[in-house]
């Protein structure tokens, strides 16, 4: 019996054999020692919980609590592109995800008192020494005034923040 293979069939055949390509490959770099794996290797039995007080490297402040996989909090920021384009307070309620697991992922947003937002995404670890971390990746969204400014309107950026203890 013979198959004649069509253009889709052909092109679902790339696909696999590229899907299978990339596995290898990342089989491999999993396996490749490198300072990543030694900085944030996972200690099973003490679980990176992200309730609570966490300063930015900038000196920002978030407050998390999380219930089951939803997070409620509050955002204290130190960083604005003009003075009050925070608001008048520089701080605004949050809302996120966080998942399960011992070094689980996050995501939050915050909606600021002059219209513009920012979301993190970002995952929580505990590093060897115990200090736990929070590794994130923001967008933030200003108010275009005009269609002509929307593309200077979007910006990009990562923040790491360490989890304040409770004195």
């Amino acid at each position: 019996m013979s198959v004649k293979m069509t253009n889709a069939h052909v092109g679902l055949c790339r696909i696999l054999k590229l899907c299978a390509v990339l596995v290898h490959l990342h089989a491999a770099v999993l396996s490749l020692p490198d300072q990543s794996e030694t900085l944030y290797a996972v200690d099973k039995g003490n679980a990176c919980n992200v309730t609570g007080l966490w300063r930015s490297d900038l000196g920002s402040l978030l407050q998390l609590h999380a219930v089951g996989s939803l997070l409620k909090g509050v955002y204290v920021t130190t960083v604005e592109t003009s003075l009050g384009a925070a608001g008048s307070h520089g701080q605004a309620g949050l809302t996120g995800f966080v998942s399960e697991g011992a070094q689980p992922t996050i995501t939050f947003s915050v909606l600021w008192e002059k219209g513009s937002c920012t979301s993190w995404v970002g995952q929580c670890f505990t590093l060897p020494n115990g200090e736990r971390v929070l590794k994130t990746h923001w967008m933030l969204r200003s108010v275009a005034k005009i269609p002509l400014e929307n593309w200077m309107s979007t910006r990009f950026g990562e923040d790491r923040f360490a989890f304040v203890p409770a004195s």
